[in-house]
């Protein structure tokens, strides 16, 4: 892979992430309210309000001669020469640089130690999730696609299309209902990541109960994403044996599975491996209605909670964070492809 198309990407990744970091500055101080009257009570006075914005720093202009209104922004001239340093944009934007996401105006610990409770257990989710559905997706969309019009074809397309449009709360407590409740078969705990006031005699007893929680929050996040992949793969797939190279390679003698080990799958893939790094990035904020039905204490509910309390830092802090993990699938995305197809590189 030669050196120009990997800076090509990396700088394309940077300027992405930069961008972003602009745009969800500006885009979260739009959001009506002001933070101040979630983090008191009603009761206080306005002295208490303002010492309380100042120690936040909401008392600082938004940008050079730029302040927040109750209705919105208002550019304000009179405040431009005092404003051009001491601003919220140059105060945030340089404690990012020093990889200071400041703290949490709800949690009052900086953002940091409030999004690394939350990350791990999102990513064991997504990940055990993801990987499920690669093997299976794949492997149903390529024999469904290499048996087109069989059986297995039929009845995987049409049980993936329905799986695709079931909405993805309700397939969370169907399933809940079914395999955590008393009214179905109980075979796993129903909520939280474990068992809540659980003692573990090792490091194994606890990771059984974590894995026993795992089970069904990633079965339902598979199921979406098997019904994706294998449509993908499969439609891809029938393309690729169609493609005139196929046909030649059949009349070399090859039989049909060294036709579609050898040539199709390797083609078939390239699509594929864009869908799952963008489902990849999506899943860690896409997971919210799973982690909010099976109570799982992940990046999903911890941004629902930082909107409500419109908690400026956090909601920064876990959009950077989702959105290096959105980039850094699709430069993994970028790369493999250079791998399957030389010819991106050029």
């Amino acid at each position: 892979m030669g050196a120009s198309y990997l800076l090509r990407r990396l700088g394309g990744a940077v300027l992405t992430i930069l961008a972003v970091v602009v745009l969800n500055f500006f885009l979260f101080r739009l959001v009506p309210g002001d933070p101040v009257n979630s983090l008191l009570p009603r009761n206080v006075s306005q002295e208490q309000k303002a010492a309380l914005r100042e120690r936040l720093g909401l008392d600082l202009p938004i940008a050079p001669g730029i302040v927040r209104t109750p209705s919105g922004f208002e550019i304000a001239p009179e405040t431009l020469p005092d404003s051009l340093l001491q601003n919220q944009f140059v105060v945030s934007f340089g404690n990012l640089l020093q990889l200071d996401f400041g703290d949490s105006f709800a949690e009052s610990r900086p953002v940091v130690d409030v999004i690394s409770g939350a990350f791990w257990p999102t990513i064991l989710l997504v990940g055990s999730a993801t990987s499920l559905a690669i093997v299976a997706g794949v492997f149903i969309g390529i024999v469904a696609g290499w048996r087109r019009g069989s059986r297995f074809d039929v009845i995987s397309t049409n049980a993936a299309l329905v799986l695709y449009a079931v909405p993805l709360f309700w397939l969370s407590m169907l399933l809940l209902w079914v395999f955590a409740t008393p009214h179905g078969i109980p075979l796993f705990p129903s909520q939280q990541m474990v068992t809540p006031g659980a003692s573990y005699a090792n490091g194994l007893e606890h990771a059984l109960d974590i894995g026993a929680h795992l089970v069904l929050p990633t079965i339902t996040l598979a199921l979406a994403l098997i019904a994706a992949y294998s449509l993908i793969m499969r439609s891809s797939m029938v393309e690729t044996l169609r493609e005139d190279y196929i046909t030649t390679a059949r009349a070399k003698g090859l039989t049909e599975r060294q036709v579609v080990r050898r040539h199709a799958i390797r083609n078939a893939m390239l699509p594929t491996v864009s869908i799952i790094a963008l489902s990849f990035g999506l899943l860690l904020t896409g997971a919210v209605a799973v982690e909010e039905v099976y109570a799982w204490p992940g990046l999903g509910a911890l941004t629902v909670d930082a909107i409500r309390d419109k908690d400026f830092p956090l909601l920064q802090g876990l959009f950077l964070v989702i959105t290096v993990c959105v980039v850094f699938a699709n430069l993994v995305a970028d790369l493999l492809y250079g791998i399957l197809d030389p010819r991106v590189r050029t």
